[in-house]
């Protein structure tokens, strides 16, 4: 069984280098803090609506924690997506940061 954690150390480590890195970080940063909520929420829906899904039941229960996880979303988007906007190493560090405390709060 594959552990979500591993996505946010894979974060800490590509955070730094260079910009495909950087985004990739923010990226599986959203991911390891994503599938620790959907895990801890006992969602098993696996279409690409389970992000809002996810969301929408972390509001009900932990409205803080959700708009961490929204932003690490959008930050998730950006990177994917646009490539005009540039990032740098604070935006993974952002990411990999707020994901540790989405996961910290999701497992206690």
């Amino acid at each position: 069984m594959f552990n979500p954690s591993d996505f946010l150390d894979l974060a800490r480590e590509l955070g730094k280098n260079n910009e495909a890195k950087i985004r990739t970080a923010v990226g599986r940063a959203y991911y390891a803090s994503f599938l620790t909520a959907r895990n801890a929420m006992a969602i098993d829906e696996k279409t690409p609506e389970v992000h809002r899904m996810v969301l929408s039941m972390l509001y009900r229960k932990n409205p803080v924690i959700a708009n961490k996880l929204h932003y690490l979303r959008r930050q998730r988007n950006i990177a994917d997506y646009d490539t005009e906007l540039v990032m740098g190493a604070d935006d993974a560090d952002k990411a990999v940061k707020l994901a540790g405390e989405i996961m910290v709060e999701m497992s206690g």
